[in-house]
């Protein structure tokens, strides 16, 4: 008979292994918007600001000041950008594992069910896509996840160290820095920690303790005053400018069925399995609840009213790129983590009266384990047929399109040359290093507090584009021909001031299933160009190419400009 140890080390073996080789196969992917927080952390360290065009007004178009920070003192390592970008992410990924183990077991769940719940979180389908992406994402879930873990461990302690509240605070204060969301979730874990049970009594009363306050004060509030301070000093808003690009004219249902769509494909069966467990003994599972977790029911209802805010936000904003539910992730350990409570203490209460009724114990127990080997199915379905062929065909559109566009514009712009990039200023900006307007608004003040409206007014964001006399023009487009992509873009282009470019390039990928109608176009002013006459010749795959000299499909990959060169180990 196997031990209920040796069983736990075998699944949590298993699940390792797993993860570990799904990410060795995995494509060795970056999403475009990280090369964004690249490109301040990149002028973080040579100019001493993250700023997105050198010698501009600064602008805050990154979400959390921490990641851009590591980033930034890696350049002062040499360290690859990109390269470092994948260490954090997969550092922070099985350090998020570790985190959840932890918490667990201060939850007090039994072996087997926190070798389970471990082993759902190391095969999830979505988080190696984010341990890969180059963004803070998995960061902040490795963070949020240690936080709530110090958080649980302190209120445990009648008396609480120095050093563990150090540590405590130190989470809350890199949750808080990492993005904005984590600063509601800091706050709230941080007033947590004032509040405990009275003796004997479910109710809460505000206790001071000497060592909560000073290294809260310390660790916690000095330094996130002093960071909000120099970002209100450097950029004259407490929120980032991407908050304002988000913006929505109203409230939306998007955010909420997003949400309901990660609960469903990764919590429902978890929840299924302790609510079958538990509603055969309601009474005595209700019971145990509230006397096993009386002490951490201020966590869970901060972390519950965080969460309500941030769907009520989120709701109020567009929610670009949340492919793999990335504005869930961070989220998915606590979720799990409160399955695993919820089942343990039902269990418990079935082992009660499992010599009573030994057959129900069993099949409830066989269901379960059938459950649980669904939700395995379902992870290794959406990795196989799913998010792994997305991660392929996006690496796919990066090189084909994006990296092809910026050495299409290395080759043939001068060095202090504007460019205008609409919508996804990423890779191009960042491998160019030319000053760009980013027609996705994220590092735009200007654009960011002006969405178009197809009234008159949007004559202003016509007007602001063009002052800045771009050299080229790079659009997204769902035809290769010509512009054909929103109102605003196609404005534009009939301007009468866009008269003087013409289209010199079409990019197209050959990432068909990800990218069916993603074209992008590259409009040049005709000065810029070595012959000005020719039709436009379109290929299978890379750039449709002119008869005038500009490059054919055979030599799309241009020879790097000196300016291009620290980035081309992102081709």
């Amino acid at each position: 008979m196997v031990s209920e140890r040796t069983g736990s080390l075998v699944l949590v073996g298993v699940a390792l292994a797993y993860a570990v080789l799904t990410l060795w196969h995995a494509p060795w992917w970056t999403v475009d918007d990280a090369y964004i927080l690249f490109r301040y952390a990149r002028n973080w360290y040579k100019t001493g600001l993250p700023v997105w065009n050198p010698g501009e007004p600064p602008v805050e178009g990154y979400t959390g000041t921490l990641y851009v920070a590591l980033l930034s003192a890696g350049q002062v390592l040499g360290a690859p950008l990109e390269v470092l970008a994948k260490l954090i992410g997969l550092s922070s990924y099985a350090a998020t594992g570790l985190f959840l183990f932890l918490l667990l077991r201060r939850l007090g769940v039994r072996p087997l069910l926190c070798a389970a719940t471990l082993m759902l979180y190391f095969t999830a389908a979505f988080l190696f896509v984010h341990a890969l992406s180059g963004l803070e994402t998995s960061l902040f879930m490795a963070l949020l996840t240690a936080s709530v873990w110090l958080t649980v461990r302190t209120l445990q302690v009648p008396h609480p160290r120095f050093a563990p509240a150090v540590a405590t605070f130190g989470a809350l204060l890199g949750t808080a820095l990492v993005r904005p969301e984590g600063t509601l979730f800091a706050l709230v874990l941080g007033l947590v920690l004032f509040l405990r049970p009275s003796a004997g009594s479910s109710a809460f009363r505000f206790h001071p303790s000497g060592m909560l306050l000073l290294a809260g004060a310390v660790v916690f509030l000095l330094p996130l005053a002093g960071v909000t301070a120099w970002r209100w000093h450097t950029y004259g808003e407490l929120l980032p400018n991407t908050y304002f690009a988000k913006q929505s004219p109203g409230f939306g249902w998007t955010a909420l069925l997003s949400f309901l769509e990660f609960a469903l494909s990764y919590w429902a069966i978890p929840a299924l399995v302790a609510l079958l467990a538990g509603v055969a003994e309601w009474e005595r599972w209700g019971e145990s609840l509230r006397v096993r977790y009386r002490d951490l029911f201020p966590v869970g209802l901060a972390l519950a009213g965080s969460c309500g805010v941030l769907l009520v936000e989120y709701s109020r904003s567009t929610l670009q790129m949340n492919y793999a539910h990335r504005f869930w992730t961070m989220l998915y350990p606590l979720g799990l983590s409160l399955a695993a409570m919820a089942a343990d203490t039902a269990f418990r209460a079935l082992e009660v009266t499992a010599g009573e009724r030994p057959l129900r114990f069993r099949r409830i127990r066989q269901l379960a384990i059938g459950l649980f080997v669904l939700q395995l199915a379902v992870h290794g379905g959406l990795w196989r047929w799913s998010e792994r062929k997305f991660l392929r065909d996006y690496r796919q559109l990066l090189r084909d399109e994006h990296a092809a566009a910026a050495s299409f514009l290395c080759h043939h712009l001068p060095p202090n040359a504007w460019i205008v990039v609409y919508p996804d200023a990423g890779l191009i900006p960042f491998a160019t290093g030319l000053r760009t307007v980013d027609g996705g608004r994220l590092n735009d003040h200007f654009l960011a507090r002006h969405h178009w409206s197809g009234t008159p007014r949007d004559s202003l964001i016509i007007g602001y584009i063009f002052a800045h006399s771009p050299a080229a023009f790079v659009f997204k487009s769902r035809r290769d021909d010509r512009l054909l992509l929103n109102a605003e873009a196609e404005a534009i282009v009939r301007d009468p001031r866009f008269a003087p470019y013409t289209l010199a390039a079409s990019f197209r990928t050959s990432a068909r299933r990800f990218a069916e109608s993603y074209f992008l176009l590259v409009y040049l002013r005709r000065d810029l160009l070595p012959q000005a006459t020719a039709t436009l010749e379109p290929g299978t795959t890379g750039v449709a190419v002119r008869r005038d000299g500009l490059p054919s499909q055979q030599d799309r990959h241009l020879q790097q400009s000196s300016r291009c060169g620290d980035s081309a180990g992102t081709r």
